[in-house]
Formats: structure tokens, C-alpha cells, sequence
């Protein structure tokens, strides 16, 4: 009879075994929940823009990476927006990436996004900062804009009209910077632009020419490269403006250089008054460059007129 009672309790122990380790083994089947989605890229590169007059704009690229999620992404920029010439590609898992030239190089802040097939969502602010590449060691190099020496008083008179939107702009801040960023502390210098969209036609940085110290060149050449160097409006009747202006205004200039893109409205105008502004300023010169292909004509004519040099 006791061997009976033991063989049964045997069995029933057998039995409660088998039980919990098939428990175990069902727990262990069960999935897990997806991860949730997040931007893993902190920060994107910086970008320098090249500091040797005549540099090509080198493009950029950015790559951010994402995790977690459900199946695949796409991404988007959701507030600030890029600089021009950039755009983000709006599909990749786990990646996007940021590509392009710059037209108009400026620091600037924005926000992605990235959406998985969930419509889950993750976003991540970003600046892109940029930076302006040193000019060459002053006497290594004769500081030069566009090629031509910069020495004693100078003025640069820049066109600012829509026609030199995109690369134009961005090669003419890039000249301008170096050029800026190449002058010591004996010379002196100040900025016009001019277009038909700003108010009385011409904008100055100071309206009369500083020295060349380190904090007006930092001045200027943020100047350069932020919202006044915006190409709007048309160039008619604001270049006759802006060289009157630099007559009217400023005195005792060495060399002003005019930076043209489109051929003036009123260039037969200029043709005819320069010579009578010229009066007050006997001894300054004037180098003409011509980067627009329609204004060379204009642009020669002037410069003889003037005794001065053409730049095409």
C-alpha cells in the first residue's frame, strides 16, 4: 500500500514539473514593443566658405540618422528652413541626408523631422554654422578684389538687383570677404548696395570710409554676408543713384569699384553725368566689373569714360 501512496505522489510531482517549464517557455514567446523613434544625430557638420578670391563654392553635405520606429522613415524640415540651395532628401532608413551648394552662405537654425509608417513622430533643431576661411598671410599676397590691388581710402559699390540672385551673390560675397578680410589696418573702406528695393535706392555700412581695424573688418564682412546682401528690386535708375552718391557723399577715394550685373536703365545717363560728378573728386578711380554678360557693353564704356579699368 505505501508503495502504491509514493508512486502516485511520484506522478503527481512529474506532472506539476512539466507544467511550469511549458509556463516558461510560452512567457518567453511573447514580443516586445518597438523601441521609441528618436534623431540620434546631435550635430551636422559647420561649412567654410573658401577665403582665396576666385574660390569654387564647394557643396555641402549633412547626413541624420534616426532609430526606432516602425518600418520606414521620411523627413522634413518643420520650422526655420535651409539655406538656399540646400534640400533634404525626404525618404531614407535610417538615414537622410542634407545636400547641395549654397547660393547664399549664412548660419542658420531649423528643425527636422522624421515620421515612421506608424505616423510616429521625432524632431531634432539644428544649426548649420559657417564660417569664413582666413586669406592668405598678409605680404605673401597683395590683398586683391576680383583681382585688382586694394590699397589707401576705397568704396565697393555692389549691385544688388534680382538678377544677381544665387551664385552671382554668392561669388560676389565670397570676393568681398576676402578681399575685406586681406586689408590691414592703413587702409579705409566702406560699402554701398544698391537695387530699386530699398529706400532712396542706396544703402551704406557707414557712410563714410573707417580703418581697416580687425572690429570693422568683422563688422563688414557680417554685413556682407547677412540681409543687406539680399538681391531684390532692378538695377534701373539705383546705379545712377548709387555713383551719384559716391560723389555727393564721400570725398578723397583712391579707387571705388562698382560691381555690375545688369546693364542699367539709365546708363546712357551715368554716361552723361559721370564726368561732372568726377569733377569733385578729381583723383579718384574707378574699375568697373562686369560679371553680367548683357551690361559689358555699358560697363566698358564707362570705365573708358572714366580712365579707369574694366574687369569682365
Amino acid at each position: 500500500m505505501r508503495y502504491l501512496v509514493c508512486t502516485a505522489l511520484l506522478a503527481l510531482l512529474a506532472v506539476t514539473g512539466c507544467d511550469r517549464g511549458t509556463g516558461a517557455s510560452s512567457a518567453s514567446s511573447g514580443s516586445a514593443a518597438s523601441a521609441p523613434l528618436t534623431i540620434t544625430t546631435t550635430v551636422i557638420p559647420d561649412f567654410t566658405v573658401p577665403g582665396v578670391p576666385g574660390s569654387t563654392m564647394p557643396s555641402y553635405t549633412a547626413t541624420i540618422s534616426a532609430t526606432g520606429g516602425t518600418g520606414s522613415y521620411s523627413w522634413s524640415i518643420v520650422a526655420g528652413a535651409l539655406p538656399a540651395g540646400l534640400s533634404i532628401a525626404p525618404t531614407g532608413t535610417p538615414d537622410t541626408t542634407i545636400t547641395g551648394t549654397m547660393t547664399s552662405p549664412v548660419t542658420t537654425s531649423f528643425t527636422v523631422q522624421v515620421t515612421d509608417s506608424a505616423a510616429a513622430t521625432a524632431t531634432r533643431a539644428y544649426t548649420l554654422v559657417v564660417t569664413y576661411a582666413p586669406t592668405p598671410p598678409p605680404g605673401s599676397t597683395t590683398p586683391v578684389y576680383f583681382g585688382q590691388p586694394l590699397a589707401g581710402r576705397m568704396l565697393f559699390i555692389c549691385d544688388m538687383s534680382a538678377a544677381t540672385a544665387g551664385q552671382p551673390l554668392a561669388n560676389l560675397q565670397t570676393e568681398l570677404t576676402a578681399a575685406l578680410n586681406s586689408l590691414t589696418g592703413s587702409e579705409q573702406f566702406d560699402i554701398l548696395v544698391y537695387n530699386e528695393a530699398i529706400s532712396g535706392f542706396v544703402s551704406a555700412l557707414w557712410g563714410t570710409p573707417q580703418q581697416a581695424t580687425t572690429s570693422n573688418v568683422t563688422a563688414a564682412v557680417n554685413w556682407v554676408n547677412g540681409p543687406s546682401f539680399t538681391a531684390a528690386g532692378g538695377v534701373d535708375y539705383a546705379c545712377y543713384t548709387a555713383l551719384q552718391t559716391s560723389f555727393t557723399s564721400y570725398t578723397s577715394i583712391d579707387t571705388a569699384f562698382l560691381y555690375t550685373w545688369s546693364t542699367p536703365g539709365d546708363g546712357s545717363a551715368i554716361l552723361a553725368d559721370y564726368p561732372n560728378w568726377a569733377t569733385s573728386d578729381p583723383n579718384r578711380q574707378l574699375t568697373v566689373i562686369c560679371k553680367g554678360g548683357s551690361a559689358q557693353t555699358f560697363a566698358q564704356q564707362l570705365a573708358a569714360l572714366a580712365g579707369g579699368t574694366y574687369v569682365p
